[in-house]
């Protein structure tokens, strides 16, 4: 039976730690700590969080080390703005057809992150799809706060999926838009939660 991959079970439980909020705002991140509380070596931990560094995901500070994200409210509605646009310009380009989306039970902010995949996947552009999972990968750890200050809609939701698999697609941009206003406008919102969190989100 072969051995887990330590830089994978890196990646993966550290990735899973930023997408749930467990890191507090501008936390620092020892390599030493993480490594002894996975049970892994620090290598593997220091490449996994140079990798999540390079997607965003985390923050490096030359000379000072690894850190959980510090967005100002005006970064994270830049974020969602920019979510926005590349969900937008994905339904410039796709193809006019009906998009088939997972039907499988999700939590209400997976059901989004697999709706507006498929959106930017179905454009059939790579640059897209990869700079949309760049942008999804950033704003996991701001969604773990946003779901507590501002829960999804379950019915906004269900209408978005329902005008994709329907091809209604200028009225799916409508609901696009609708949906990241109320997300700009709750920036702020977010933020002040994230920003008091020199704890996890789970002890706010």
């Amino acid at each position: 039976m072969k051995g887990r991959d330590p830089y994978h079970s890196a990646l993966n439980a550290l990735a899973g730690f930023a997408a749930a909020g467990r890191f507090g705002w501008g936390e620092p991140l020892v390599a030493t700590a993480l490594a002894e509380e996975l049970r892994l070596s620090p290598t593997p931990v220091r490449e996994a969080l140079a990798r999540l560094a390079g997607e965003g995901v985390l923050e490096h500070r030359p000379g000072r080390g690894y850190f959980a994200p510090s967005p100002t409210a005006s970064d994270i509605a830049d974020l969602y703005e920019l979510h926005r646009r590349l969900t937008q310009w994905a339904l410039d380009v796709a193809p006019a057809t009906a998009a088939r989306l997972v039907a499988e039970p999700s939590p209400p902010d997976l059901r989004l992150e697999i709706l507006y995949a498929t959106i930017a996947a179905s454009a059939g552009a790579d640059i897209l799809t990869r700079a949309h999972r760049r942008v999804m990968l950033q704003l996991r750890p701001v969604r773990a706060v946003e779901a507590v200050v501002r829960p999804a809609e379950v019915e906004q939701i269900a209408r978005q999926e329902a005008l994709l698999t329907a091809g209604r697609i200028a009225d799916l941009r409508v609901e696009v838009d609708a949906y990241h206003e109320g997300r700009r406008a709750a920036a702020p919102a977010v933020f002040a939660v994230m920003r008091r969190s020199g704890q996890s989100i789970e002890r706010i």
